[in-house]
């Protein structure tokens, strides 16, 4: 079913200088989408992909990639209702993402 995410907080994750990705995150906001990640995990392992399953998840937006490094801090919550899953092509080095096929999700 369709849910929801809360990112509260702002921080850049550890990089090479001038690629430190600055980023969103939250902690109770993204709980619906942990148990998605996880379920979406378990479904790609009975299928046979389970080698294409992270063994960890960090739920988080990158904003944009510095050479500032931004201690953690408190945001004006934003959040969202998640209403799609989509199967992205990430071509590495190119800043290209090209969707390959999309699910919805069904209404709450």
């Amino acid at each position: 079913p369709e849910f929801n995410v809360v990112f509260d907080r702002v921080l850049s994750f550890s990089g090479r200088s001038g690629n430190r990705p600055l980023v969103l995150r939250g902690d109770n906001g993204l709980v619906a989408l942990a148990a998605f990640q996880q379920a979406l995990g378990l479904a790609l392992r009975k299928a046979g992909l389970g080698r294409w399953v992270a063994r960890s998840f960090t739920p988080h937006v990158t904003l944009l990639y510095d050479d500032i490094s931004v201690a953690e801090q408190p945001i004006e919550p934003l959040d969202w209702t998640v209403r799609e899953f989509v199967l992205v092509h990430s071509l590495l080095g190119q800043t290209r993402h090209v969707p390959l096929a999309r699910w919805p999700l069904q209404k709450r």
